[in-house]
């Protein structure tokens, strides 16, 4: 009997929760086995903010705030006949079946569950309202606190509707303490007649500047913010080659003299902190292999460890601050657990040294696992049965660049009139 993964869900929240774990296992090298996750997103969302690793192309920015206004539109009988979340869930699937009557089943265009084609009898397990939800409220583009699913029951049409609401004076209002959340929930959209009709994965003209208007106005000290404040800096960062990591997106940013000196600096600081623990990972690795591998999986993790340590060799520690991280995952928010912040400081403290005895960092390595997994460390006891792949763990971190790539490109293609909407580029 083949195994399987089950849960008990409780909340339509949960469900999202427990089906973006799954998305991220899905992919191979993203598995979090040494708990640095938690530093990878705090980078992540101070860079490139509203992005996630499962987005796939911008235009969806526009389509589920279209959805959510139309049923705010409906008459009053109709939206208590139906909630909002089974009016986005109706109408995300007939989005997705009229692109794919328009694109066919060609994948690589980015649309959503475009493996489904035209077929209602079943769909994506992720929507795309989930996917971009954050995005929607980080940009913007939905004024809203709190989770889809919240969201969704408070604008469900047992409510009265915004357009009535608005009609009341503020007396009339009285103690309805969700009365001032309720108005003026969504910004105004590009206007679009028919919409739904002549929908595509491109962006419209206006559509691009009105996206680039809404993350340059509610983002705009991050990176993100100011690649789309800049035309020169966006087109030399929408120039990186497909195979470019973020080590040389830092590399050009450094090149074109980019004038942001704290973005700068904390793009250095993301690079350099896998840099540093990359080591953590590939040592990771020979460990597994020395237990559970061997042969020429062994040999190459080995080459690999003593390709990283050259390179440290050469690290230019002036640049670098434990300190300064720290200061940033707190101002963030962010608590990472006390044994992972112990590690990932022994672990930097070591390279630091030059020459550490491969012994205490395995000791590094072996006891954060340990911690992180608990019953589940294949470094702490060795288990029967055990097999191990190429590469276990995460593999790089490009903390969503190019997610951020392709965001960046489909606005400016579609503001030069250069979008494609039937070859969805």
């Amino acid at each position: 009997m083949g195994s399987g993964l089950g849960w008990i869900d409780f909340s339509s929240e949960h469900r999202d929760r427990v089906r973006t774990v799954i998305d991220l296992l899905a992919a191979p090298g993203v598995v979090d086995e040494l708990g640095i996750g938690i530093i990878r997103d705090v980078f992540s969302d101070v860079l490139f903010p509203g992005i996630s690793t499962i987005q796939t192309r911008p235009k969806y920015f526009l389509i589920v705030p279209r959805i959510l206004k139309d049923y705010e539109n409906l008459p009053d009988k109709q939206r208590q006949r139906i909630s909002l979340e089974d009016y986005l869930a109706r109408e995300e699937l007939d989005c997705r079946v009229k692109l794919a009557e328009r694109y066919g089943s060609r994948e690589g265009l980015g649309v959503i569950g475009v493996t489904f084609g035209t077929r209602t009898d079943t769909d994506v397990q992720r929507r795309p309202s989930s996917v971009y939800w954050n995005g929607l409220c980080t940009f913007g583009l939905v004024k809203a606190n709190g989770s889809l699913s919240e969201f969704c029951r408070r604008q469900s049409g047992h409510r009265p509707s915004l357009r009535l609401r608005l009609q009341e004076t503020k007396d009339e209002l009285g103690d309805d303490v969700d009365a001032e959340d309720l108005t003026g929930n969504l910004v105004m959209l590009p206007p679009l007649e028919n919409w739904k009709e002549e929908l595509s994965i491109t962006l419209t003209e206006d559509e691009a500047r009105f996206l680039r208007h809404q993350i340059t106005a509610s983002k705009p000290d991050s990176l993100l913010g100011q690649l789309l404040l800049d035309d020169e800096v966006a087109d030399a960062f929408t120039g990186l080659t497909d195979k470019a990591d973020f080590a040389k997106m830092v590399d050009l940013l450094e090149e074109i003299r980019f004038p942001h000196a704290d973005s700068l600096r904390i793009a250095r600081m993301a690079r350099d902190f896998w840099k540093l623990l990359y080591g953590a990972h590939i040592r990771y690795n020979v460990l597994l292999q020395s237990r559970y591998g061997g042969g020429a999986a062994l040999e190459r993790v080995e080459q690999m460890w003593q390709e990283w340590w050259e390179q440290i060799r050469e690290f230019d520690w002036h640049s670098w601050s434990d300190e300064a991280l720290w200061v940033l995952v707190a101002e963030q928010g962010s608590h990472p657990q006390p044994w992972t912040k112990k590690f990932i400081n022994g672990w930097i403290d070591a390279c630091r040294r030059r020459e550490p005895s491969v012994a205490v960092l395995d000791e590094l390595v072996i006891h954060q696992e340990t911690l992180n997994k608990r019953s589940r460390s294949r470094l702490q006891t060795k288990k029967q049965d055990e097999a191990v792949g190429e590469w276990v763990g995460i593999s790089v971190l490009d903390y969503r660049l190019k997610q951020a790539r392709v965001l960046v490109t489909d606005i400016q293609r579609a503001e030069r009139g250069e979008a494609d909407p039937n070859a969805g580029h």
